[in-house]
């Protein structure tokens, strides 16, 4: 069968005009950066509390100005553990689905949560402001993801977020959760029970995907603990193999060409709970990842020498450059040349 999806440089057509067209936005949100749980594996450092008012205030005026041109929204929520802030989550989503029905705008909503506190409750709002796309981390079954993904206290994290998903099934909500299970070197026989776990319960329920991801090295002080767990390299051929396990409920990156990271497109930006404008949710401590801040009238300051580096790929078509903005440049030193000026 041809392949009927138009493509540039392997790249789709479609893909690269929505990452381009000024009548879509990706708004990242940072509603607090401190966390419930502290995984052996994390990048983060916890040195940054909730959004404070004036922030939540300029976010709001921000998409007030911004939805009135829009055709499409996208909210995509981080932290720490976003669902720590429900009350700024709330409010944010709350304004911007009024102004985006008033403007006939399309919004989605994705919260990268660990779960833990996603009560049926704390779901049931969310769904009704159409942030009903999840993604939560297992790291295997209960032994295994117990020894990894603790709760601050010290404690395993597996029981109460498996009791979550199945209070999750038990209701006719409209969601999306992808379980983004971590392969490493040491739980392949732990992943493989959670699959059978995952079989037994949700695999009939459409609502659940599974997405087999190999951990890597993503910065922080925990590359020590991080190098015994993916040293022999064994994690990549267990997650190809049970992707294809599970074809019609395993999610890929992106199959309808080369993958472009939502870091690369110029119209995706993320807002720190400090009020300082990011592109990459990994590189945190990273000061080329800085490229402005938001002003308390919702108007942003761009660094635009920085800005213009994260999207270059878009004037190279490079896979790679495309792919992972940030692997390109730390290994390429090459960057923009555009002043700083201020923005609406």
């Amino acid at each position: 069968m041809t392949n009927s999806i138009e493509k540039i440089q392997g790249f789709s057509k479609v893909h690269l005009a929505n990452s381009l067209s000024n009548e879509m936005f990706q708004l990242i949100l940072f509603p607090t950066e401190q966390c419930n749980f502290r995984c052996v594996y994390c990048y983060e450092d916890f040195e940054i509390g909730k959004m404070p008012d004036w922030l939540v205030n300029a976010t709001k005026i921000l998409l007030t100005n911004k939805i009135p041109s829009l055709k499409k929204l996208s909210l995509m929520w981080f932290g720490g553990e976003p669902l720590l802030a429900k009350d700024i989550l709330f409010d944010i989503a709350e304004h911007t689905l009024k102004l985006a029905e008033q403007y006939n705008c399309k919004m989605t909503g994705n919260l990268t949560t660990n779960g833990f506190l996603l009560d049926v409750k704390t779901l049931e709002r969310l769904v009704q402001l159409k942030q009903n796309e999840f993604q939560i981390s297992i790291d295997g079954d209960k032994e295994s993801h117990d020894t990894t993904r603790l709760t601050r206290s010290g404690r395993g994290s597996f029981d109460k977020i498996w009791a979550r998903l199945i209070d999750a099934a038990n209701t006719t909500l409209d969601f999306h959760i992808t379980l983004r299970v971590h392969v490493t070197d040491l739980n392949h026989e732990s992943v493989l029970k959670f699959c059978d776990r995952f079989d037994t319960e949700l695999l009939h329920d459409s609502r659940f995907k599974l997405f087999f991801k190999p951990i890597g090295d993503l910065g922080g002080s925990n590359g020590e603990k991080i190098t015994s767990l993916i040293s022999k390299k064994s994690a990549p051929a267990l997650c190809n193999e049970l992707t294809e396990r599970y074809a019609g409920n395993a999610k890929k990156l992106d199959s309808v060409g080369h993958y472009i990271c939502y870091a690369g497109k110029p119209n995706s930006i993320g807002i720190r709970a400090n009020g300082n404008l990011n592109k990459c949710t990994v590189a945190l401590n990273d000061d080329r990842n800085v490229i402005g801040k938001i002003n308390q009238d919702g108007t942003l300051t761009l660094n635009n020498e920085r800005f213009s580096t994260w999207v270059k790929g878009f004037t190279t078509l490079n896979s790679w450059q495309m792919g992972c903005p940030l692997s390109y440049m730390n290994h390429n030193s090459a960057v923009g040349d555009i002043p700083v000026k201020k923005v609406s």
